[in-house]
């Protein structure tokens, strides 16, 4: 007897009362212990989690500053990159996520700024509910003439992300050039 005769078999003969309630009883067990299981394993929300404010209330960004330690350890000129960088991200954060205009974002080359107008982030009503916030900013490698900083950023999901920005010296001020990772 092949094994495809076997299962057809086995499929075709009429299964008894007691296997009927068995199966249930089983399913019924493996249903509940899913749902258990999902119910232990879902986030919390917190009560100043974005998610949990009422429609209708405005999101505003809660960008705060990365601690000073992370890139003022690398010396005076990280340290500049490092405001520079966060400058611009106070805006370009805010603009990503729905929650200010364009002109809003600071501190970039105006090439980078042509570029963000010609490609405006599409936002979903679930990103913008989100808040964005800095979490850290340290040195980053770049390319000879422009200055690294990587952002750590977080939007009140369960993973940051990264973002790097080179910076290039523009008439005395350090320009965001190109953003990464976004």
């Amino acid at each position: 007897m092949s094994a495809t005769a076997w299962v057809r078999r086995l499929r075709d003969r009429p299964i008894a009362e007691r296997e009927r309630r068995t199966a249930l009883t089983v399913v019924a067990v493996l249903l509940a212990a899913s749902v258990v299981l999902l119910a232990a394993t879902r986030p919390a929300r917190r009560p100043d989690h974005p998610a949990s404010r009422r429609p209708g209330v405005p999101v505003r960004s809660t960008l705060r500053p990365a601690p000073a330690r992370s890139a003022a350890n690398a010396g005076p000129v990280a340290l500049v990159a490092a405001r520079a960088a966060q400058r611009f991200l106070t805006g370009y954060l805010a603009y990503l996520y729905g929650h200010a205009p364009i002109t809003a974002v600071r501190g970039a080359t105006p090439a980078l700024l042509r570029s963000l107008r010609a490609h405006p982030p599409l936002v979903p009503p679930a990103m913008r509910a989100r808040s964005p916030r800095v979490l850290s900013l340290h040195p980053a490698p770049a390319p000879l003439g422009f200055l690294g900083v990587s952002a750590l950023v977080n939007d009140g999901e369960l993973a940051s992300y990264q973002v790097v920005v080179l910076l290039a010296p523009k008439r005395g001020r350090l320009l965001v050039s190109t953003v990464e990772g976004t």
